[in-house]
Order: structure tokens, then C-alpha cells, then sequence
């Protein structure tokens, strides 16, 4: 134990644990078996049990810790849990506290009455189970852990005996008691309204507290809003605290509030709201002010302008405990690297660690509530469902970057029964945000990879928001080798590597990769393959902007276990060829060429069209077209204008361009830069292969039986 400030205790740290697979134990032989064995074994806490020396375990885990607590003072005592998976039953000194549901909320108890001065013996009761394979999983889920027990990316995929492998149970995130006078502020909730002008907010503040005592109190308290420029908006006010658990709300205007924006459209402006008070803790949150909207034509809007979605879908760790503060950082400066503007949390709920890092970095999300494909029919899981999708949105509240709730992915009929549901328990917590009913199969384009080829995506399918799109790819050798043997890698053994996520039958009888003379050519293959699809659906989605197409998220942007999966970058780190064309197509100014022929004579004529499309709020008017030949520039167009969210379509005829003379046989880059000559900037760039070849003699043979036949 140990004491991260003056009203904090901290209980993380080493636990003691016991594994209880068959679920059997009771409290009572828990503490008898701690107080007879003198080694016990040790978990560090947070930690998923996966992490932490339980390999594969599914079931119950009994976690014990004592801790000594001395208190002069008659406080109030809360012990809060930020985060455990699955169930949780909690005992402190021998005396039940209460039962907890559901993997990511916080959740805390009022231990006053039961801790006490000297040594005390907290017993958590932590049970993830295995659902019943068949008969209950994967079709009739009770637990609600999304991608956490039932996913294509996750340990065993589909598999009976192995899709719900590697548990992800345990205490995963911090334990502690807070101490506090007699009033514990539970959570406040901040939702921010711009009004039709954007030129003022009304903020409404939501307090959640518990009084612990038996009459109700006054006290003054001094509400204080710090603008991001550093102005301070000050008032206090004289609530009545009323016994047990209530909530207090006000409302404050904000004149000419600095505005939160995606990092392509604007600045992170953030405020924080201080609460201080002579009865209570003092609390800090962090929220910014934006409008979230989407047409009839499910156009995005952003404080009022309109926004292409560049999106990608995440699950960025099978064990939230090891998801830290640095790789946090890493993943997003890397989505924002690939000019990401959206993230699709994809089927869970994430730290809260996350949320704060794309509100500072200025990454939009679309949140995906934890249902992944189809669950129990029942009325019960209905109301639990509702419960903890209540519980999801208030918790992600403050999130300036949550721009969409999602009720459920790939629901089946439930998005007929259940969703509708969840869909207005939603909107009955926050109607400032967008709420989509499912992420469903409809605006899911797998072209060239679960059917059909990559060149279907000329016809623009599943808009206008595309919510998943890609194919795999073999990640490099030297990370295969971190997880298999080389024998599983050089003969593949294909059930280790399905067991990895890879699918058969999609690679070879689908997308029709080559699988070469060895690994090393199957990866480059399957690399270059997932590059090219990506190239071919982001162009001809960005073409079709606001013409039918509003927004698109590529699927997925990292693996969340060693696995082979539609990812960009690999569990451990490894950029694959396709993250740069990603990065590529996804510029926010960006020329989008199409080669209308890629094979020519020497003495031929280039044969391609472009667009530029302009995706920033920036007009530009002074751009110049460059177009290169290897590195001969061969045509140029200046004084280009460019309107904020333009595009524009240069078509073959203006763009017949002569092949430099002398270009030799072989293979060649045309390459397109736009050049701002106002900022003396090049703000977009790409390139495409073409193969020069002179005319071949052809002479056919006449067979035996063709001679003399006029």
C-alpha cells in the first residue's frame, strides 16, 4: 500500500492469489487457506491474469490483500475500483461489500462502517468465465465483453475449442480508497451546447455524490472554469446535499468559447472545470466545446463545417492492463501520422487514458458499445445491456473527441429486437452526440477479399459511411518468428497459423495471392496485396467525397495480440506496406491518379486522369501541378485555385502528355506533386508505375493440319 497524495490510498501493488477454475470456493475457505499458507503466490495489481502468471485460465481468481489503515478522524471512506473483468464480489474484514458486472466501468463502496483502525483484509472475488462453446458461445452470449471474447482478431478466432483462449480477465485497472469529508463526488459529467451561432455555450454540469450522513447539509461551493487561453470563469454556489446517493446540476454560459477541433481542421482547445469546497475533495475534469452533427445525406459536420471521415478501426490490446500511457501515446501520433481524422474503437470500451490522448491530439472516435455479432435473446440480457450501455456513455461523457455512440456491430436480426433498445438508452443519457443504431454488414465493403475483386470498389460500395473495409497481410518474418516456430513459418503449419487469425481460403481462393517459391515471397505478396486494395478502395471512395461517399474507415490499424490480421502495423510495432499507402491515400490534400493505361511504346502518349481533393478548411490560391517522368518534369499547370473541402476532376483530354524521347524499355514512376507557391510548400505528392515496351514480332505456325487449307 502506499499513498499517491493525502486523500489517496493506493492498493495497487503486489496481491495474493488463489485460481479457483471450477468456481467452487467460498469466502470463508478463501481467508482460512491465506491465514494457514505461509506462500502464497504473488500478482502484480492492475493486471489482466493472462499477464500475470495464469496462462489460458478461464474461471474464478480469489485476489486477497492486507493492508494497515489508521484514520483520527471520523472521514469518509471509499474504496473505488477503475476497472475489473468480469464479475467482481467484494469482502472487506469478513463483511460483503457488494457484486459488480461488466469489465469496463468503475464502480466503488462506501467501506466507513467497515474498515477499520490496524490491519485490515480485503478479499475480491474476480470470476471470467468460459461461456458453454455451442450451445451458448458464439451465438448466444451472455457476457458483455465484445472483442473480448468473441472476435476474428482475437486468440482462436471462430474456433470451439480456442476462440475463447486467453482470457482477459482480472483486477486491470487501479485500486484505492479515497478519503473524504462526509460528501464523495462519484463522477461529473459535462456536456457542452453551442448555440446557432457558435458564439456562446451552455454547459450543463452533472455531480454525482453520496452524503454519509443522516441529514441533509449546505455548503458553498466554488465552481471554476479555466479557458484554454487561461481565462477563468468563477462562481459559487450554495447547494443542499441531501443523504445518500443524488445528483447536483447547474448550467454556466461561456461567451466566445475556443473551440475543439480534429488536428486536421483546428486546435485542441480543452477547459478544465475545478470544483472546490470545505465539505469535499476537490475535483478536476477536463472537456472541450464542439458541435457533432450529420445530415440527411449523413454528412459530417463539425462546428458547422463539413468533414470527410478518414477512419481507421481499433482493438489496440487483448489486455487493457498493458495498454499504457506511452503506447497510448505511440498509437495515436502514429494514426495521426497516417493522416487518420477518425477512430472506430472497434466493439469495446478503452481506458480512459486513451480518450484523453485523442482529445489532445485531436483524433475523432466513433464508439462502438461491447457487442460484437449475436448474444441471448433473453429479456435479462436486454436489461443488462441497457444498464451497461447507460453506464458506458456516462463514463466517456467528457470526451470532446466522441463524436458517434454505436449500439452493436454486425447485430444480425438483433438489430431489430435488442438495438432499438440500446439505441434510446443512449439518446435517454446524451442527445449531443451521434447515435447510430449498428455498425452493420451493409456499409461493411469487403471486395476482394470475402468476395468478388479489388476493382469492384469503382462502384463505390456500402456508403456513405463505410465502416470497415481491407484484407490481410503476412506481417515480416522477423515478427512471425517471435510467435512460431520456423517450421510452423517455412512448412506452415496452417491450423497454428488460423489459430494466428490468418484465413486460408480468403488469401488463396479469394484475393488470389500468390504463394511463391517460399515465406518470404508469400509475405511480400500478401503485403503488396493489401497495399494495393487499400490504394484502389481509398481512391475511388475519395473520388465519390459528398457525392455518395461521406467518410470511411479502413480495417485495422494494429494487431492486439502476435497474430496475422487485416492490420496496417503488427503487434510489435512493424509498419507493413500498407500503413504508407494508408498515409498516402489518406493526405488531406491529395491527387488521386488513375493510370488509364499502365503499358506503352516508347513513342506513346500518357493516358490518365486525377483529381484533387481538397479535405481542409484551407483555400489555397496559388498551387501549381507538377508532373514528372522518372525525374524529368514533363507538364505543368500553375495558378491552380483550391476551395476549403474541394474537389476537382482533370480528365485524359487536358492531360495527353508525349513519353520524354528516348525513354528506355522498362519500368517507370509518373509522379504528380502540388506545390503551393504561396508557402513554397509541396502539400501533395504521389506516384504510379508504368512499363515501357517496344511492339513484339509475333509469327504464328501453322499446324500440320492447317497447311494448303485456303
Amino acid at each position: 500500500m502506499n499513498n499517491e497524495n493525502q486523500n489517496i490510498i493506493s492498493l495497487n501493488g503486489e496481491w495474493n492469489f488463489i485460481p479457483d477454475e471450477e468456481m467452487k470456493l467460498r469466502v470463508e475457505e478463501v481467508i482460512e487457506m491465506f491465514g494457514k499458507e505461509k506462500d502464497h503466490r504473488k500478482m502484480l495489481i492492475p493486471n489482466n491474469w493472462q499477464l500475470g502468471g495464469l496462462n489460458n485460465f478461464s474461471g474464478t481468481v480469489w485476489f486477497i490483500q492486507s493492508f494497515d489503515f489508521t484514520d483520527s478522524t471520523d472521514s469518509l471512506n471509499i474504496l473505488k475500483f477503475n476497472g475489473v473483468d468480469y464479475f467482481a464480489d467484494v469482502w472487506l474484514n469478513q463483511k460483503y461489500l457488494g457484486h459488480h458486472e461488466g469489465y469496463f466501468q468503475q464502480f466503488y463502496f462506501n467501506i466507513s462502517s467497515s474498515i477499520k483502525n490496524g490491519n485490515n483484509l480485503l478479499v475480491v472475488k474476480v470470476s471470467s468465465p468460459k461461456e458453454e462453446p455451442k450451445t451458448v458461445w458464439p451465438l448466444k452470449k451472455k457476457l458483455i465483453k465484445g472483442i473480448f471474447n468473441h472476435h476474428d482478431c482475437r486468440p482462436g478466432a471462430w474456433s470451439f475449442e480456442h476462440g475463447q483462449d486467453l482470457n482477459t480477465g482480472g483486477i486491470w485497472n487501479k485500486v484505492f480508497i479515497e478519503r473524504c469529508n462526509n460528501i464523495y463526488i462519484d463522477s461529473i459529467s459535462v456536456t457542452p451546447k453551442l448555440n446557432d451561432k457558435r458564439n456562446a455555450a451552455s454547459i450543463k454540469v452533472v455531480i454525482d455524490y453520496e452524503l454519509n450522513l443522516n441529514a441533509p447539509i449546505n455548503g458553498d461551493v466554488i465552481i471554476q472554469f479555466v479557458s484554454p487561453s487561461g481565462e477563468i470563469i468563477e462562481k459559487k454556489i450554495q447547494p443542499e446535499f441531501k443523504p445518500g446517493k443524488h445528483q447536483l446540476i447547474f448550467v454556466q454560459t461561456i461567451h466566445q468559447p475556443e473551440l475543439w477541433w480534429s488536428w486536421d481542421t483546428g486546435g485542441q482547445n480543452l477547459y478544465q472545470l475545478k470544483i472546490k469546497s470545505e465539505s469535499i475533495n476537490e475535483k478536476q475534469v477536463q472537456f472541450g466545446i464542439r458541435e457533432v452533427k450529420l445530415d440527411e445525406q449523413e454528412q459530417f459536420y463539425l462546428n458547422g463545417e463539413k468533414l470527410f471521415l478518414r477512419g481507421t478501426n481499433i482493438i489496440p490490446t487483448q489486455w487493457l492492463s498493458d495498454f499504457t500511457k506511452e503506447k497510448i501515446y505511440s498509437l495515436v501520433s502514429l494514426m495521426k501520422e497516417a493522416n487518420i481524422n477518425i477512430v472506430r474503437v472497434h466493439a469495446h470500451v478503452n481506458r480512459k487514458e486513451f480518450y484523453e490522448e485523442c482529445d489532445k491530439q485531436g483524433i475523432i472516435i466513433w464508439q462502438d458499445f461491447s457487442l460484437q455479432w449475436t448474444y441471448d435473446e433473453s429479456e435479462e440480457f436486454a436489461a443488462n445491456a441497457i444498464k451497461q450501455i447507460k453506464e458506458m456513455t456516462k463514463q466517456l461523457n467528457n470526451y470532446s473527441s466522441i463524436a458517434f455512440w454505436c449500439c452493436h456491430n454486425e447485430p444480425g436480426d438483433q438489430i431489430k429486437s435488442l438495438d432499438p433498445l440500446l439505441y434510446d438508452a443512449v439518446l435517454s443519457e446524451d442527445n449531443s452526440r451521434i447515435i447510430r443504431l449498428a455498425s452493420n454488414y451493409e456499409e461493411h465493403a469487403y471486395d476482394g477479399w470475402y468476395w468478388g475483386n479489388k476493382e469492384h470498389y469503382a462502384a463505390a460500395p456500402m456508403g456513405p459511411i463505410v465502416t470497415e473495409f481491407g484484407a490481410q497481410a503476412i506481417p515480416e518474418i522477423k515478427s512471425l518468428q517471435k510467435f512460431m516456430t520456423d517450421d510452423e513459418i517455412n512448412k506452415p503449419d496452417w491450423n497454428k497459423w488460423k489459430y494466428h487469425d490468418f484465413q486460408y481460403e480468403q488469401t488463396f481462393h479469394i484475393a488470389g495471392i500468390e504463394p511463391g517459391n517460399d515465406v518470404n515471397e508469400l509475405i511480400d505478396n500478401s503485403q503488396n496485396y493489401q497495399a494495393e486494395l487499400l490504394q484502389t478502395s481509398i481512391d475511388f471512395y475519395r473520388r465519390k467525397k459528398f457525392n455518395g461517399i461521406n467518410g470511411i474507415f479502413q480495417f485495422m490499424f494494429v494487431d492486439c495480440w502476435p497474430s496475422i490480421t487485416w492490420s496496417v502495423i503488427d503487434y510489435y510495432g512493424e509498419k507493413k506496406k500498407g500503413f504508407y499507402t494508408l498515409k498516402n491515400a489518406y493526405q488531406p490534400v491529395y491527387v488521386s491518379l488513375r493510370m488509364r493505361q499502365t503499358k506503352y511504346f516508347p513513342d506513346s502518349k500518357l493516358n490518365f486522369d486525377l483529381w484533387i481533393i481538397n479535405d481542409l478548411p484551407e483555400f489555397f490560391d496559388n498551387l501549381s501541378l507538377k508532373i514528372y517522368f522518372d525525374k524529368t518534369l514533363i507538364y505543368q499547370i500553375d495558378y491552380l485555385k483550391l476551395l476549403p473541402n474541394d474537389l476537382q476532376f482533370i480528365d485524359w483530354e487536358k492531360l495527353i502528355l508525349d513519353l520524354p524521347v528516348g525513354a528506355a524499355n522498362g519500368e517507370h514512376r509518373v509522379y504528380v506533386e502540388l506545390f503551393d507557391e504561396q508557402s513554397l510548400n509541396v502539400i501533395s505528392n504521389n506516384s504510379s508505375r508504368i512499363l515501357i515496351t517496344s511492339k513484339k514480332e509475333i509469327e504464328y505456325v501453322k499446324s500440320e493440319t492447317e497447311k494448303g487449307v485456303i
